[in-house]
């Protein structure tokens, strides 16, 4: 049985492959995974602040709330779901993930941002199909 790693952002694309991974693995595990990314945080200091330290709690808030809707696309699927969040760069995170726990293959959403932010940062899927030790499926 495959293990299957999906990133969730929450994104329309996230979401369709979410339900494509369903479909192509019909006796797969998934795992849906969720990244706070730093990048949206200010460089913090060795000691942090209240400032910093409820910003990252809205940020891992946001975080369990876009694992709530896989969970219920999982659902609706009838489909067994774990989830977890990691903190970091996201491309980064998805290849620890995967390498990490065991999983078998990668199904993403080609994006997940938009605009300037993406092309500045880069696509996320790219990075990860260029450095991921297992399978990748990107979902358009």
């Amino acid at each position: 049985m495959a293990r299957v790693l999906v990133p969730f952002d929450d994104s329309d694309p996230a979401r369709d492959a979410l339900e494509y991974a369903f479909e192509l693995f019909p006796c797969g595990e998934f795992v849906a995974l969720t990244v706070v990314d730093t990048s949206s945080v200010p460089f913090i200091p060795s000691s942090s602040t209240d400032d910093t330290d409820d910003q990252l709690e809205e940020l891992l808030g946001e975080a369990s709330e876009r694992l709530e809707t896989a969970g219920a696309i999982a659902a609706e699927h009838d489909r067994p779901l774990e989830t977890d969040v990691a903190i970091g760069s996201p491309a980064q995170q998805i290849i620890e993930c995967a390498e990490e726990n065991d999983l078998d293959h990668v199904v993403m959403g080609s994006h997940g941002r938009s605009g300037v932010t993406r092309i500045l940062l880069g696509s996320v899927a790219e990075v990860v199909v260029r450095h991921s030790s297992v399978p990748v499926t990107v979902v358009r």
